[in-house]
């Protein structure tokens, strides 16, 4: 018996709503159960008279002078892919009962036909018509039945049972997409181990989650019962064990082995005496599905061991052919408990290496384990818009997932420091500042967009060959923009996609969920879209790309009327690399790609400058290395293609310029004169204009020009 959970996710239930009469009666009995999933066995009852019955009663389910057992049966429910289960259910009396009238509850797993006993009542056991509700934890199965046998023996003792319910608390492997039907099957609070965990569009999971590092075991040796079996100078017995052997050592007589020996009743495998070099080797084991390995044994030695004498563990990945040390030890060391991660892959084999060479010398090994993370995801994965507005504990690994189109916010709090990967080109946001979540993140694709007042301690990487954008209004400690491995692709200031997609190099301009994080918002919004994001540790490299958006050519507010991006330190790519900013601009109305506010007459912008790299005052934190204040405007490329499209406009040029620890976009409305083939080009601007559709452009990033340019 238990005190009532406040965790619990509902997999089956039964309130007999809308089943009056259903059930069995006499005098003949007549059993109608049409409509009705659960089933009754009254082959033991003797129902006499038409007030003699097993049938649902004013919606609950009633026992009268049955005269026998009479057993109500649920269904089989598949309860795969959850854990820790408890079953609840309600259980009333009315009338004078004697100590025969009486009703016991059973719980069979697997659709089994043996049932366990978890409750039995008898006689006058509550006050009449007050129901007794009951909640008994149950044992792990892949499905569970319920089972109710009664019998009342006289007329007017009533015998009912009512709201029957089947829970986890523990999602354990299934997948589960949260949905109108099925959100109301949550209460409070709810755990995963493992599996899937999806929200649909517009749904608004207010429960709170955890994410806990409940380790699976994979594979485990002890030898017990295996005593003997292995290799002996004398020959060799592995009958009915998965794991073999192999040695190169000259093996003379039975006291040269490697086998199971006993030692204080204790079975463990041995290698003695064996000069040369011997190996056990598990089977392949698969992994796949897991992350987060770890191999643990305990090892040990007796005899005078010499440098050359040794113990090692090694490990093969994916069916492979070589293997790599996990640990080595040589010479005396008595005794060592391993524990050790192995890289996580679909499969692995690995093997014990001993050398030892004399009769007293002896390696043990025993209580092998290999454990492992089921993988766990959360987020959306239809491409639609959805939150998390409960907490949310990650204390293991777990992956965010956010489909193509779509944005799952996480407005609730975050915690926990297990190692985050945002999936799926959709966005990930975590919107709630009191969040104190401190693990690192990788982003494999899509955009990881961090809100307002909201700030991460660790490290944000890249993965993967998708293409990967940090941004929003917050901050986060450490992030490198490039296109080499563990470098992010692309940073966005504010909040939604400034650019497309479709491709991990696509520059060409696409806003979409800048709607300021309101799920049911498919409005553009210009002050979500500008933003100011701080990165503590930032790194420009080689390949990256700044997506800049700019909505007022006369404003004055960086993060407001156009984005900056905020830092302590700052590094740049070595001499040859280049960073692209792409420039983007918006309407000031509404947040949709077009012309920025005042810039109907660019000519008259001419020196415009835009502070887009905000550091502290003096450059303290800026590593230079091969750039100086002088020549840092040929690391940058500038992608101007959007700009001159929606300003209709293909006279522009940028450049950067350094000032006391901050970097300036500036603006010029005449091409540089090195992009004309004569010093007279400026009078031929008329005839060039059609052709001159776009910006010049460096490194990886080059874009054919849009399709059917605004005419001229």
């Amino acid at each position: 018996m238990a005190e009532k959970l406040t965790a619990s996710y509902l997999l089956y239930s039964e309130a007999f709503t809308s089943q009056n009469g259903k059930g069995v009666y006499g005098p003949l009995p007549t059993a109608d159960l049409s409509g009705v999933n659960w089933g009754l066995d009254f082959s033991y009852a003797s129902l006499t008279a038409a007030d003699d019955y097993a049938k649902v009663v004013s919606e609950s389910f009633e026992f009268q002078d049955t005269d026998g057992i009479v057993s109500l049966e649920s269904p089989f429910k598949d309860t795969s892919g959850f854990t820790n289960f408890f079953v609840e259910f309600e259980l009333s009396e009315s009338g004078d009962l004697e100590g025969t009238d009486m009703i016991e509850t059973f719980y069979t797993l697997n659709n089994g036909t043996s049932y366990t006993s978890i409750d039995t009542r008898s006689g006058n056991f509550s006050d009449d018509n007050i129901s007794d509700s009951l909640i008994v934890y149950i044992d792990e199965g892949n499905s569970i039945g319920l089972k109710f046998e009664a019998i009342s023996n006289a007329s007017g003792e009533f015998l009912r049972v009512d709201n029957l319910a089947i829970k986890s608390d523990t999602l354990n492997g299934a997948s589960l997409e949260i949905n109108c039907t099925n959100l109301a099957d949550f209460s409070n609070e709810f755990e995963i181990y493992q599996g899937e965990f999806f929200l649909g569009d517009q749904i608004n999971f207010d429960k709170n989650l955890t994410l806990s590092a409940h380790y699976v075991t994979l594979y485990e040796e002890g030898f017990t019962g295996e005593n003997d079996q292995g290799v002996t100078g004398n020959g060799s017995n592995l009958s009915g064990v998965d794991w073999n052997v192999t040695s190169s050592g000259n093996l003379s007589d039975q006291n040269d082995y490697l086998k199971v020996t006993q030692i204080n009743g204790n079975e463990l495998f041995e290698f003695r005496d064996l000069a040369g070099n011997a190996y056990w080797t598990s089977p392949e084991l698969n992994s796949s599905g897991y992350e987060s390995l770890r191999l643990s044994m305990s090892l040990s030695e007796t005899g005078t061991m010499e440098s050359n004498d040794l113990i090692g563990i090694e490990y093969s990945l994916d069916n492979g052919s070589s293997f790599t040390t996990l640990f080595s030890q040589n010479d005396d060391f008595s005794t060592y408990d391993l524990n050790e991660s192995i890289v996580d892959s679909s499969s692995l084999t690995f093997r014990v290496k001993v050398y030892n060479s004399a009769d007293d010398e002896r390696h043990r090994f025993d209580d092998l384990v290999l454990l492992g993370l089921g993988n766990s995801v959360i987020g959306e994965n239809t491409g639609g818009e959805s939150e998390f507005s409960g907490s949310v504990i990650l204390n293991r690994p777990v992956k965010l997932k956010a489909a193509e189109n779509g944005k799952v916010t996480f407005n609730g709090q975050v915690s926990g420091n297990g190692i985050s990967t945002k999936q799926g080109k959709g966005i990930v946001a975590l919107t709630d500042s009191s969040s104190t979540y401190s693990g690192n993140i990788v982003i494999e694709e899509g955009k990881l967009e961090i809100g307002s007042d909201v700030s991460l301690p660790g490290t944000i990487s890249g993965s993967g060959n998708e293409k990967s954008v940090l941004g929003g209004k917050g901050s986060v400690h450490t992030a490198t923009i490039g296109n080499s491995s563990g470098e992010i692709d692309f940073i966005s200031p504010g909040l939604g996609l400034a650019s497309s997609m479709s491709s991990t190099t696509s520059l060409d301009q696409s806003i979409s969920k800048n709607n300021n994080a309101t799920v049911g918002d498919f409005s553009d919004d210009a002050e979500a879209s500008i933003g100011s994001f701080t990165t503590t540790t930032l790194g420009l490299n080689d390949g990256g790309v700044y997506d800049w958006e700019l909505k007022d050519f006369n404003g004055t507010t960086p993060g407001t009327d156009w984005d900056v991006l905020s830092f302590t330190n700052l590094s740049f790519g070595s001499l040859g690399s280049s960073f692209t900013i792409n420039i983007l601009p918006i309407k000031a109305g509404d947040g949709t790609a077009g012309s920025p506010e005042n810039s109907t007459n660019l000519w008259a912008q001419h020196g415009s400058s835009f502070k887009f790299l905000d550091g502290p005052d003096g450059g303290s934190g800026i590593t230079w290395g091969d750039w100086t204040e002088g020549n840092i405007n040929e690391f940058f490329n500038f992608q101007m293609k959007e700009f001159s499209y929606y300003t209709d406009f293909y006279y522009n040029d940028w450049n950067v310029s350094y000032l006391n620890g901050d970097f300036y976009l500036n603006y010029s409305a005449v091409p540089e004169p090195s992009t004309y083939f004569m010093s007279s080009a400026l009078l031929l601007v008329p005839a060039i204009r059609s052709a001159r559709h776009y910006y010049r452009t460096k490194g990886k990033h080059k874009e054919t020009d849009r399709e059917n340019p605004k005419s001229t």
